[in-house]
């Protein structure tokens, strides 16, 4: 069996494992209607069914665009039965991530060959299953699962956020020719990085759209294990990011932790930073859609 055959075949057999696991999840979700649930800002009548179906969506729908990821923020009570499926799903999504990235090695690294790879999924193997537009962050990003309830949960708003990568000039030559489409402000970056030292030290800046983190508070005793094992912060975390609700396990008749019931974001409202460290990097490029940064 050639490579290619067998990438294909974990990939197609990933994916059933994936539709059918995301399924079980959401109709779970849907079963445990006498648990609590909160979801901020939405008019559905049915909050359970709008959580499981955005938790489980793995396609594009129709008026989606294309750099956008469904998000919806909340608070969903669950059985420990629906928590075991989320677990699964959780394991199974990186077993499908694993797959997707073994497959995208055979066609290389360019923006070039994720678009043939891409193509050569859509074209053959997904549409084989009738498959169509994934959404592959929807389908890698993991389930926000708590099996002990925190004792509470506050969200805010993370706004002005860019995340940065740090390179030699001749590094981020080979990075903007390899992971960005080719375009007036990136041509004139490489050439202004052409003409640096090689390894003089530059900075790519990407701007992140506002996203909602959760700042959770635990038990006193959660709160002891985490100080005396580190190791236990992971699960037990401190702070997340939370683009879907988070799954809480509680038994029948247990409320919803405490936490503070978040209105969507207000640019009018945004807090001015302190400023940071980064302040003394200047751009290399007086296009306002370059990414280039050098030090002061």
């Amino acid at each position: 069996m050639s490579k290619e055959t067998a990438a294909r075949i974990a990939v197609r057999d990933a994916l059933i494992q994936l539709v059918e696991l995301n399924r079980s999840f959401r109709e779970a979700i849907e079963s445990d209607h006498g648990l609590p649930i909160w979801i901020m800002e939405t008019e559905s009548t049915n909050q359970r069914a709008l959580a499981a179906g955005i938790a489980t969506r793995l396609t594009y729908i129709q008026e989606q665009n294309k750099q956008e990821t469904a998000r919806l923020t909340g608070l969903v009570g669950v059985s420990e039965q629906t928590l075991q499926l989320g677990e699964e799903l959780n394991l199974c999504r990186d077993q499908f991530k694993t797959a997707i990235a073994n497959f995208r090695k055979l066609f290389g690294d360019s923006i070039e060959a994720i678009e043939q790879a891409s193509d050569d999924l859509r074209d053959g193997l997904l549409g084989g299953l009738q498959v169509k537009h994934l959404h592959f962050v929807q389908c890698y990003r993991q389930l926000k699962l708590f099996p002990e309830p925190p004792r509470r949960v506050g969200f805010s708003w993370a706004a002005s956020h860019s995340g940065t990568v740090r390179l030699t000039a001749e590094e981020a030559i080979d990075h903007f020719r390899k992971k960005y489409i080719a375009s007036v402000a990136v041509n004139e970056d490489i050439c202004l990085l052409e003409k640096m030292p090689a390894e003089e030290v530059v900075v790519i800046k990407r701007i992140l759209a506002p996203h909602l983190r959760a700042n959770i508070t635990w038990p006193k005793d959660i709160q002891v294990l985490r100080q005396a094992d580190p190791a236990l912060k992971k699960q037990y975390p401190a702070q997340i990011n939370s683009p879907l609700p988070l799954f809480i396990q509680l038994k029948p008749g247990e409320p919803l932790p405490e936490f503070n019931r978040i209105r969507p974001y207000d640019p009018s409202a945004r807090q001015e930073r302190l400023q940071r460290s980064d302040a003394r990097l200047v751009k290399i490029n007086d296009n306002p859609h370059s990414r280039i940064y050098r030090y002061a």
